[in-house]
């Protein structure tokens, strides 16, 4: 679905009225398709971008909404996946520092667990922060990496991405850096429920609102679902405690276990 298309003939159908004059103009049927298809992606991080940051010795923070951190400008916040810190040494082995090593703490946890932590020069980064700061996003270590000569290191920041606004009549959703997320297409509606949730205020028909509203929700909620892993999940346990206590009963008899037993 291109863009004329859903802010035209899709959205008409749905605020049941062809006005594009009026209280419907073109540029405010426009302006809510792009606002919808925003809301989608910041709502289910379906459009998440991988940023390769540079990392300098001493150097604490980057500023994510710069282009030199996220060339194409179009950060919005760091994914769930989560950064990822690695460190090549001269010997070109890479040390990869990521998950639950590299959990991210806010600044006033840092104060409170890691005292002095501002005062660290270099060292291996053990967590990350965000912190605004006026027209500047920072994406800082706990400890600024410590980087020799024939050593470097990056951080790769998987972030939510804002889609490019459309404009041209053949334009498509959910496009980013010129490339078109065409897997997306089944929810390419969504953000014409959404604009139609956003002009039918200026009706000021709150029924009209609040169904569109749902509609657009039912979008959201049917692209999560489609994210979970498929088939049955299993639960198991950390430790198998029958396993252990037959092993511990052989051996306390002095004979040696047999693993296919």
């Amino acid at each position: 679905m291109n863009f004329s298309h859903m802010w035209s003939s899709a959205l008409t159908q749905e605020i049941a009225t062809s006005d594009s004059t009026k209280l419907f103009t073109d540029a405010r049927r426009q302006q809510a398709v792009n606002n919808g298809v925003l809301q989608f992606v910041d709502l289910t991080e379906c459009a998440v971008r991988q940023s390769t940051v540079t990392s300098s010795h001493g150097v604490r923070e980057y500023n994510l909404l710069s282009t030199v951190n996220v060339p194409d400008g179009d950060f919005l916040r760091l994914s769930k996946q989560g950064p990822e810190f690695h460190f090549t040494d001269t010997a070109s082995h890479v040390q990869y520092i990521t998950g639950e090593d590299f959990p991210r703490r806010d600044i006033n946890w840092l104060n409170q667990y890691q005292p002095g932590w501002r005062d660290s020069t270099g060292g291996t980064p053990s967590a990350y922060y965000e912190r605004p700061d006026g027209g500047a996003y920072y994406f800082g270590f706990d400890t600024p990496p410590a980087i020799t000569a024939g050593q470097s290191a990056k951080v790769l920041l998987p972030y939510v991405a804002r889609p490019v606004i459309m404009t041209a009549s053949t334009d498509v959703p959910f496009t980013f850096a010129g490339l078109t997320r065409t897997d997306l297409e089944p929810y390419h509606m969504a953000g014409v429920h959404y604009a139609a949730y956003e002009l039918e205020k200026l009706r000021g028909d709150a029924q009209a609102v609040q169904t569109q509203w749902q509609l657009f929700s039912s979008y959201v909620e049917r692209f999560i679902r489609a994210c979970r892993p498929k088939g049955g999940r299993q639960i198991r346990q950390m430790r198998n405690y029958f396993s252990e206590a037959r092993i511990r009963r052989v051996e306390r008899s002095g004979l040696i276990a047999d693993p296919w037993a």
